[in-house]
């Protein structure tokens, strides 16, 4: 089975983030006027109240999956028996959480009965997801081409049907039933990675303590990802818990792109580490974090720059807390993209589990007692506040424990530039801000104008700056495009950029 370059798979893999991001941009300003942000809020409550029984239901095959798959390499017999007595383990734990979820909504459904059992197809698609089996197989075209179609279906949905706030079942609609159609359309292509094979129960029973443990840092991310929401809703009103849906929404857009890189990198860097090629895993990762912070800077300050109109426009009227919220959110995109390679890229391959759930559960710490202090002070600004120093923590704990492992410190040093180049690009927009909305007046074309203004600076300033120096990462990822006669432009391309 021939492996599609990194390139190929992140472009895959990208395109379908991306439709991920263009998707609340599209839907975002029509929801927020049909469903106001009490119904909204509903919507964010009782998705994370489901998406704990998610998680419980695939535990940490996420991850622990692709790393099962990815270490048996081209050997297919070995394959098919990790895959089955893989999903065996998995299949044991989603059914009994589905019948659980079910007595939950019959008892409790909280945020009333019909939103709760339509959720129930998400829960449903945890029994039978088995995207890792694609994914550690370094296989991207068929979950993006399935969920481009799914996507777009629920598109249809939403625009087609959800037309009052009484509809927002049918917007929960939209996103379980996506879910339980990926799951179902993934099926067919099984034969055509694996063997049909029953495992034994030892099989099957070896798998359940490594889930487990890469399920420790599973639930520590939802401490800040669902809890906090579900922490919200309770504390303060369903419309704070809008608000920040909305804010985190946005903030959190970008990295659907940037960390699409994260995903396509973990089976190779597993491969890479495990055939004890580190000089070249640790030039991958130095080559994969500059791309996503360069990548992270320019959304970063972007949000900041045009938060004050981008409410406005693209919420509408009574979001005004959004803005605030947005600008404290916007500063976990560079954190985050940072712990992706450390702890996705670098940990999780390299099998340091404990370090890396260690990290998690410190950042959870820190969030639900931030949380608890934060949100009857300051409601969803509170919850705001708390992310970003969940996200830091966790970044404090993984620089502690590669420090003597990669070269954190020149890591920095060459993403600092664009730093500067996302700051003064945020300057150059607030400053002719007020001209552009004299000129034009707030509205979309002006929104559009920023932005445009935005990118275009930081794109050529960045561009300038890589030629100038002769970035040698740059020179990995584009080769001898613009970098002609740099000593870097072909020697320095790394062989993880290659067709394998």
């Amino acid at each position: 089975m021939a492996k599609r370059s990194v390139k190929v798979n992140f472009l895959l893999n990208s395109a379908y983030q991306i439709l991920l991001v263009i998707t609340p941009l599209v839907t975002a300003p029509y929801l927020s006027r049909v469903l106001g942000a009490s119904q909204t809020g509903v919507f964010s409550y009782t998705q994370s109240i489901a998406n704990y029984f998610v998680m419980f239901a695939t535990l940490g095959m996420s991850t622990y999956g692709v790393r099962v798959i990815a270490l048996c390499g081209e050997d297919r017999a070995a394959r098919s028996r990790a895959f089955w007595s893989a999903y065996g383990s998995q299949l044991c734990v989603a059914v009994v959480v589905a019948a659980a979820y079910l007595v939950y909504v019959i008892v409790v459904h909280a945020g009333g009965l019909i939103v709760s059992l339509t959720w129930g197809l998400w829960v449903l698609s945890a029994v039978g997801d088995i995207s890792w089996l694609l994914f550690g197989c370094e296989e991207f075209k068929i979950p993006t081409v399935r969920s481009f179609a799914t996507k777009l279906a629920s598109l249809v949905i939403i625009f087609g049907f959800v037309h009052q706030p009484d509809d927002v079942w049918l917007y929960v609609l939209a996103a379980a039933g996506s879910n339980f159609v990926n799951m179902v359309l993934v099926w067919p292509f099984v034969r055509r990675y694996v063997d049909p094979y029953r495992p034994n129960w030892r099989e099957v029973h070896a798998h359940f303590k490594p889930n487990i443990g890469l399920f420790i840092p599973v639930i520590a991310v939802s401490l800040y990802t669902s809890l906090d929401k579900i922490m919200l809703g309770s504390m303060s009103d369903m419309s704070q818990s809008g608000y920040f849906q909305y804010a985190e929404q946005v903030s959190r857009m970008p990295l659907h792109v940037i960390t699409a890189l994260g995903t396509v990198m973990m089976p190779r860097m597993v491969s890479l580490l495990t055939e004890r090629r580190r000089e070249e895993a640790v030039s991958a990762l130095g080559t994969s974090l500059w791309f996503m912070l360069v990548c992270a800077f320019a959304f970063a300050f972007g949000i900041l720059a045009v938060a004050p109109e981008f409410v406005p426009v693209f919420l509408g009227d009574g979001y005004d807390p959004c803005e605030l919220l947005m600008v404290v959110m916007c500063g976990i995109i560079p954190v985050i993209c940072v712990t992706n390679v450390i702890g996705k890229q670098y940990l999780l391959p390299s099998q340091r589990d404990r370090e890396y759930t260690l990290s998690l559960i410190a950042g959870a710490a820190v969030n639900v007692i931030l949380n608890l202090v934060l949100i009857p002070l300051f409601a969803a600004l509170g919850t705001a506040i708390a992310t970003v120093a969940a996200e830091v923590t966790i970044l404090v704990v993984q620089v502690f424990e590669v420090r003597r492992e990669l070269p954190l410190f020149t890591y920095a040093i060459q993403s600092i530039p664009c730093c500067f180049i996302g700051a003064a690009m945020c300057l150059l927009v607030r400053l002719t801000s007020p001209f552009i909305l004299a000129t034009m007046g707030l509205g979309v074309v002006s929104l559009i104008l920023e932005v445009v203004m935005g990118a275009a600076f930081y794109s050529v300033a960045t561009l300038l700056y890589c030629v100038l120096t002769r970035n040698p990462h740059y020179a990995r990822i584009f080769g001898k495009f613009l970098l002609a006669g740099s000593d870097g432009s072909s020697s320095t391309r790394s062989p993880y950029f290659k067709k394998h």
